[in-house]
């Protein structure tokens, strides 16, 4: 048990501080570092329900991004899946969307030329 939870810590130290670096710059993890070892040693001395109360809480919050994310991509996925539909169930012959970028789109089309 020691071991997948110090593994577990190391993990997702890792995890935390290519995501802060990604954020915020290689320069500034040293504060990540600086958050994580302080929520380490309180997870430590904190009662066990109120830990995960606290976890349980962050891994929620997590899905608002998430939401944003889904919410910005929906028109994407109702053109590609009108692609599909348009493709394979009412057999219109339609070039197949292969990427969201026009200009890989682009390049798919032209290797697609060279065949």
């Amino acid at each position: 048990m020691f071991l997948f939870a110090f593994t577990t810590v190391l993990g997702w130290s890792h995890y935390g501080s290519k995501a802060w670096e990604y954020l915020f710059g290689a320069k500034t993890t040293f504060i990540f570092r600086i958050i994580h070892v302080c929520t380490v040693i309180l997870g430590a001395v904190l009662t066990s329900s109120l830990a995960w109360d606290i976890s349980d809480t962050f891994n929620g919050l997590m899905m608002i991004p998430n939401l944003i994310g889904v919410l910005f991509m929906i028109p994407l996925v109702v053109k590609i899946t009108s692609n599909y539909v348009d493709r394979k169930i009412k057999k219109k012959d339609v070039a197949p969307i292969r990427s969201y970028d026009p200009e890989i789109e682009a390049e798919y089309a032209a290797s697609e030329d060279k065949e």
